[in-house]
């Protein structure tokens, strides 16, 4: 097939690391302001927290080992999830503590996004092409921000469930977005399912409960907008796209109100953190599908924790087939060396994490991500 450059296709996988330069907190950090941020909340309540509290029950389970939130949070998950608490949980989306937890990493994330993009990220965006996919593990939403800036069309899920008859006039073989997919979850988003819910619970048992609420209530103060690009073909992404919706310019509306918060759509910083998130599972549908078209795939800032064992195994499989492929793509470009970008001590150090990686076919930056690293990324082109 002819070389053609608007037909590379390249893979970014995106972790905290990415987000540092701008002043948003790594994995450890966050949870330690996390923890902090929520037991202020309850003490003005002359309490602990819940989330105390199961820090306390989990000691209790694990005497010998050490402390760690992504248990602790993955412990009452679980509780959540079993109802081992039964009425007296009474959050659908997840245990006072998680619930807590998420309420607590968007307030920390949207208050630490800088008001003024800095450079690094502006460059990096400019670099990218409608044929490239960002997978992210952040929940913030500076990418977005940034591309938002320098008028980059994204789409926040696969370009491919599009339905091809909604697209402009043209060529419709040709991409018109940079696929941003928040396999997370994120700050600006949310699930309506849980105000549907609630909503007709307080109908069916004749409670009137005035209807407040600022995002998808009779009177919204928030506007609201589909995660996709237009509508999807064949009902894909269905448990995704009919629940989940953004608030766009997130930043300007929050927070809501005092009176009213609505919890944020993004997965806990815990082990197990996929248990009951099937409109997430949407994002990770055949994700393999187009794998033989990539020939660059980076990793920037993502160490693949062991919390996330469930994207070590898809990732890392991924990983490894794209290293057992053909020098050439599909689209007959030469697959580049996998890259991997990170503030890790040494290439060893970075290997090590990735045991599956082939280290002949790996290219390893350690002094974390900056403008100079621009430079040393293989583009692919």
């Amino acid at each position: 097939m002819e070389n053609n450059n608007l037909q590379v296709h390249r893979l970014f996988i995106l972790g905290a690391g990415f987000s540092k330069h701008a002043g948003l907190p790594l994995g450890v950090e966050l949870l330690k302001e996390v923890r902090k941020k929520v037991k202020e909340e309850f003490q003005r309540s002359d309490w602990e927290g819940e989330l105390e509290k199961e820090i306390s029950e989990w000691k209790k389970l694990y005497p010998k080992k050490e402390l760690n939130l992504e248990s602790v949070l993955a412990y009452s998950h679980r509780k959540h999830f079993l109802r081992l608490i039964g009425s007296d949980e009474y959050f659908d989306h997840g245990s006072r503590s998680i619930v807590a937890t998420r309420y607590a990493v968007q307030s920390i994330l949207t208050e630490r996004l800088q008001q003024e993009t800095p450079l690094l990220y502006k460059e990096f965006a400019s670099m990218l092409t409608p044929n490239d996919t960002i997978l992210t593990f952040n929940y913030d939403t500076l990418l977005e921000k940034t591309m938002e800036e320098l008028n980059i069309p994204y789409s926040l899920t696969p370009e491919w469930w599009l339905n091809k008859k909604v697209k402009e006039s043209g060529d419709q073989s040709k991409q018109k977005y940079v696929d941003v997919i928040k396999l997370h979850g994120s700050i600006d988003w949310y699930d309506r399912r849980y105000y549907d819910q609630k909503r007709k619970y307080f109908s069916s048992q004749n409670i009137e409960v005035p209807d407040e609420d600022p995002l998808f209530g009779p009177n919204k103060t928030v506007p609201t907008e589909p995660l996709s690009n237009g509508s999807a073909t064949n009902d894909l992404g269905a448990n995704l796209l009919n629940n989940i919706f953004r608030v766009p310019n997130h930043s300007k509306y929050f927070p809501f109100a005092p009176s009213w918060k609505v919890v944020p759509f993004l997965l806990p910083p815990a082990y197990d953190k996929l248990l009951g998130s099937k409109p997430i599972r949407d994002l990770w549908q055949n994700m393999h599908r187009t794998l033989d078209s990539y020939s660059t795939i980076v990793i920037i800032g993502y160490s693949m924790p062991e919390y996330d064992g469930y994207a070590y195994e898809a990732l890392g499989h991924l990983l490894i087939n794209y290293q057992e492929g053909n020098d050439l793509t599909y689209w007959n470009h030469r697959r580049v060396p996998i890259q991997i970008i990170t503030s890790d001590s040494s290439n060893k150090k970075a290997l090590e994490k990735l045991p599956f990686l082939n280290s002949v076919k790996t290219r390893v930056w350690s002094d974390g991500f900056g403008l100079d690293c621009l430079d040393w990324i293989d583009w692919g082109k």
